[in-house]
């Protein structure tokens, strides 16, 4: 890049460009509130889930990028879940308490990190916050409210085990994630609290809606009874006046959720500044903390940073980290806002401006940000539509700033990195009237501050070579994994799955929800299951022994295995074995409701299972075949399958039963060959198309592109751009040199969703999209072809036309470059 010198010269030419300067004024005398913090999220759900199974030095690594102060994101808050054995977006997290009798200090990864960032940064506030509940807190009603002793019970017992067992002191407690609140539960939880000697601790609520506002304006109690109102993704163009008039802090609780690229450092950039200026907020925690779960969950990394290669080690320190430290490392929790027109502010030609002040010494520090509207949107709220340009600004400090002759200057712009990201200049002079001019052009993030020593744009060298695809074979007998953990690398989805050591000593997974919990998103759909591997894979042979107890009295209670599984188990093939030696082959899992799987490919009968013994179940799938084992004899062999599905392997059951996994292993089946592209040799003017993609997750050049925050299309080989010929129905597309300010090149997309859904991919301004047929034929359409949106494959850099199975479709197909 350019480093410091390219950026000097855009920085400071100020009459030359002839934009007119304006002055704004900065005056301590006029101080708002103090700021809450700069947080992140780990859970909503399971988000963190491959980062404990990183080997050392790369684990440390990431959390140091993540919580060490003057490092990297210099986090100054910690939101965790509290885990309640429910789907809460990518996976489920164990509770604490599966039942009312039973209590496990030592499940999941989110007490680990929270010592791990206090390790690092003593300081860093902590923040528990439940997507959902066991379901024996609301005996059997399916609300938390039901019983709001029993509730409060159970959260208090988590703040105490986070204080007698981690020496953790929990600093705020929120409710029920974006579900209801209640008064009378809030109340209790309150007094429970305070009762058991943590009155420090502060409640949220209710992460989500402002119409908690009006709730708690109703009731004084109710109102007393909480200290911050969190909200969710809140719209600073929204009126908060029944929140204002509470007098209390209001936290944009959760925000963000939009991928880690140039274009979520904007979005973030953004919601960090204007949230005090148009709203007052005092509080943006962004979801999610770190992108440690597969692509085929939701929201692929939608994150401060991704870490999803536990077995390589690779991770990836995002242009948002270094937003967030424009921040975290210049400001401390405590530090008070200036109030607008007085150190804060719109700027004249679009953008804000945020000083805050340490109220006990006279530091002060104030972040400048300009993004367009192309690139400030985060995946919600949406945003009115709005201009800046480029200007020069002279701010005047009042006396009341103290003296000071200059300041440090940092600075990114995350509409060009190649204008720097997180990069210091040299000191911006003060004038003897406590004048300073700077320029800012679009895309800038600036820091000003009379911080001059401390902060730093940290390094750990580069990480190791990304190696997507998971290494087969492998197999775990779960000897190594501690107790009450996951088996390494699977990711729970429905139900928890933990190792435990049997009477014998014999260490295995055990499927530990024993009752429908209150869910968040999920209300009882397939049977509890766990997941490995990767969303590309077709051809596999997966295996595991499999035991159930005769304490368990469950009619349907079955072992099942399964390849090509999507993240809820609605797809892919499934072989299960029930106690009476009915089994089935079917397409996804089995229903919660009554045991079965409602799309049955064969079903038969076998000698019935005996309990308390040790079977194995194995499922091998290649191309439109599946065959499957049970006890080391053949069941089915070589039945027709269909071959659109690609997805996980998975192991799980039939409803919440203590079914016991081990000796679990997996495979390639059949050939695998690396493929060969069909175009080598990728040249200006080549054409795009579409045919058939790639098998189990392996990539190809002709195949592979890169959606580019400047919302080009590059093929990677050649580093080419997708352009269409013209702006008319029916125009192909073709590759040609990259040029940004081509409008046949601008095809836009939803930059985080595009990822996780199949959305459209359309030229800039026009309702033209990319459309393609079976044929493979690839051109401009008004959503006509036989599919009009792509879902990308970050492992294989793919654009597919389907993310889950589509019959109409056919097989999956992809965007490819044809010679």
């Amino acid at each position: 890049g350019l480093g410091v010198f390219g950026v000097v010269f855009v920085v400071f030419v100020f009459s030359v460009l002839g934009t007119e300067s304006a002055s704004l004024l900065v005056d301590r005398n006029h101080t708002g509130q103090p700021l809450g913090a700069i947080g992140g999220l780990s859970g909503g759900g399971a988000t963190s889930r491959l980062l404990v199974d990183y080997k050392e030095p790369q684990r440390s690594q990431v959390l140091d990028y993540l919580f060490t102060p003057n490092f990297g994101a210099s986090l100054q808050l910690l939101k965790v879940e509290i885990g309640g054995d429910s789907q809460s977006t990518d996976g489920t997290e164990s509770s604490h308490m599966h039942s009312e009798d039973d209590l496990d200090f030592n499940r999941g990864y989110e007490w680990w990190l929270m010592q791990e960032a206090k390790k690092r940064n003593p300081d860093i506030k902590l923040y528990g916050l439940p997507w959902a509940y066991p379901g024996w807190v609301g005996k059997g009603s399916g609300s938390p409210f039901q019983y709001p002793n029993l509730t409060a019970s159970y959260i208090t017992k988590w703040v105490e085990g986070a204080k007698t067992q981690y020496d953790l002191d929990i600093d705020y407690i929120g409710i029920w994630n974006e579900r209801s609140s209640d008064a009378t539960y809030v109340k209790t939880l309150r007094k429970a609290l305070d009762t058991a000697g943590f009155d420090n601790t502060d409640i949220v609520a209710r992460d989500g809606g402002a119409d908690i506002c009006n709730d708690l304006a109703k009731d004084k109690a109710y109102a007393d009874a909480v200290s911050v109102i969190g909200l969710h993704y809140p719209s600073d163009y929204s009126n908060y006046d029944n929140c204002y008039a509470l007098n209390k802090p209001i936290w944009a609780s959760e925000e963000s959720s939009s991928y880690d690229d140039l274009n979520g450092a904007a979005c973030w950039a953004r919601v960090m500044t204007s949230h005090w200026v148009l709203s007052k907020f005092t509080a943006s925690i962004m979801w999610n903390l770190v992108g440690s779960y597969y692509h085929g969950t939701n929201w692929f990394a939608s994150s401060m940073m991704t870490a999803v290669e536990p077995w390589s080690g690779n991770y990836w320190v995002s242009p948002v980290v270094w937003a967030t430290a424009h921040i975290t490392q210049f400001t401390k929790v405590g530090w008070v806002y200036l109030e607008n027109d007085y150190g804060s502010g719109s700027l004249p030609k679009g953008g804000f401006y945020v000083t805050l002040v340490d109220p006990k010494g006279s530091d002060f520090t104030m972040n400048v940000v300009k993004i367009d509207y192309d690139h400030a949107p985060c995946t919600r709220p949406g945003l009115p539509k709005f201009d800046v340009s480029e200007e020069t600004v002279t701010f005047q400090l009042s006396k009341t700033m103290g003296s000071v002759d200059s300041l440090a200057l940092w600075y990114s712009n995350f509409q060009n990195a190649t204008d720097g990201m997180f990069v210091r200049l040299d000191d911006i002079a003060v004038a003897a009237d406590g004048s300073f001019t700077l320029h800012i052009p679009v895309g800038a993030m600036y820091t000003i501050s009379t911080i001059k020593s401390g902060p730093q744009k940290g390094t750990h060298g580069s990480p190791p070579t990304s190696i997507p695809q998971f290494p087969l074979p492998y197999s775990d007998e779960f000897n190594e994994v501690a107790e009450s953990q996951e088996g390494k690398y699977f990711a729970d989805q429905i139900g928890a799955f933990e190792v435990h050591t049997d009477t014998t000593g014999n260490k295995r997974m055990v499927q530990m929800v024993p009752e429908l919990p209150i869910g968040w998103s999920d209300h009882g759909s397939r049977g509890p299951m766990t997941l490995i591997g990767m969303r590309e894979w077709q051809d596999v042979f997966t295996s595991a022994k499999f035991r159930i107890s005769s304490n368990i009295t469950y009619a349907q209670a079955a072992g099942c295995i399964a390849n090509r599984v999507d993240q809820m188990w609605n797809d892919g093939i499934t072989f299960c074995v029930y106690m009476n030696g009915t089994w089935t082959l079917s397409n996804g899992g089995p229903s919660q409701s009554n045991g079965w799987p409602s799309d049955i490919i064969m079903t038969g009968t076998t000698s019935a299972i005996a309990f308390d013994k040790w079977h194995s179940l194995s499922i091998t799938t290649i191309n439109g075949s599946a065959s499957g084992d049970l006890d080391g004899k053949t069941v089915f062999h070589e039945i027709a399958v269909r071959d659109i599905d690609t997805g996980f392997s998975i192991i799980g059951t039939t409803s919440w039963i203590p079914i016991e996994f081990d000796d679990f292993s997996i495979s390639e089946a059949g050939e695998w060959v690396k493929p060969t592209p069909q175009c080598k040799d990728a040249h200006e003017g080549a054409l795009l198309s579409a045919r058939n993609c790639t098998r189990n997750g392996y990539s190809v050049s002709d195949m592979s592109f890169t959606l580019k925050p400047d919302w080009g299309l590059v093929h990677d080989q050649s580093g080419l751009c997708a352009q269409a010929q013209s702006m008319d129905v029916g125009q192909n597309i073709v590759l040609r040199k990259c040029d940004p300010l081509n409008p046949l090149q601008q095809f836009k997309n939803d930059y985080t969703r595009i990822r996780n859904i199949e959305d459209w991919v359309y030229l800039d301004n026009t309702q033209l999209n990319i459309v393609g047929d079976k044929t493979g034929k690839v051109s401009l359409g008004k959503h006509t072809g036989d599919w009009d949106k792509w879902v990308y494959f970050p492992n294989t850099h793919q654009l597919r036309n389907q993310y889950t199975a589509n019959e109409s479709l056919g097989y999956p197909m992809c965007l490819a470059v044809t010679c």
